[in-house]
């Protein structure tokens, strides 16, 4: 009786190069460690979180991508397929934060915009004051929005006119830039109470609500205290 079966050529170790074949194809490969991101999908929303993270604690200048990478938990080669160059990062992460800004302001646009070190607000300052110096055309073009959805609110909620509500965005948004940029100068140089942090806070977000809803022209300068500048004929400059 004839035997149809047939056998495997064998690859000379007395195993059949099928079976080796198999084993192959069904050996494991690394194990990702839990909790790691995976896809481009969230390995971009990864990057991007700890980027701003990094950005708003260290500034951008200090930040490497290998740094990036590992607070990630992402291969660093991952960050260049998914993202960019480093260049293309920063304004990944300030698009995503002028985003969050924006809806911020949307859903409450008098509401106090935090000034605790990892706010979407302070971390939106700090990256925006990078890239009002290497890149002002890209901080203008992704930092707008926030700017704009701020003037609506107050011709909306004040009643100002266009021009109005520019200008006054445009001194509050300065005014409150700069205090979350150098609030520790600030309250050292002018000997301020640390203690009374949050109360000084409160009066410049009152401060701020006042003069966003200050119409145009301006109240005239208070007058001075005679004999007050005297070491200028014009005064003491602001």
């Amino acid at each position: 009786m004839s035997d149809d079966s047939t056998t495997a050529p064998e690859d000379g170790s007395g195993q059949s190069q099928e079976g080796s074949r198999w084993r192959r194809r069904k050996r494991p490969g690394p194990r990702r460690a839990e909790g790691m991101p995976t896809g481009p999908i969230e390995v971009r929303r990864a990057v991007i979180d700890a980027a701003a993270q990094l950005f708003c604690r260290d500034g951008v200048a200090e930040v490497t991508l290998r740094a990036v990478a590992q607070r990630a938990r992402v291969n660093l080669g991952l960050i260049s397929r998914y993202v960019g160059s480093r260049d293309d990062l920063v304004r990944a992460t300030f698009a995503d934060l002028s985003d969050k800004l924006t809806a911020e302001v949307r859903a409450d646009p008098t509401a106090a915009r935090g000034f605790g070190s990892d706010s979407v607000m302070v971390c939106w300052t700090r990256i925006l004051s990078h890239l009002v110096v290497v890149d002002p055309e890209t901080a203008i073009e992704l930092g707008r929005a926030p700017m704009e959805d701020l003037v609506a609110a107050a011709q909306d909620v004040y009643g100002q006119s266009e021009p109005a509500a520019r200008l006054r965005v445009a001194q509050l948004m300065g005014s409150a830039m700069g205090w979350r940029l150098f609030e520790p100068f600030l309250m050292e140089a002018a000997g301020l109470d640390p203690d009374s942090i949050d109360d000084i806070r409160a009066e410049l977000l009152g401060v701020h609500r006042r003069l966003a809803a200050q119409p145009l022209p301006s109240p005239p300068d208070p007058p001075e205290r005679p004999g007050a500048g005297r070491g200028s004929a014009e005064g003491p400059v602001s």
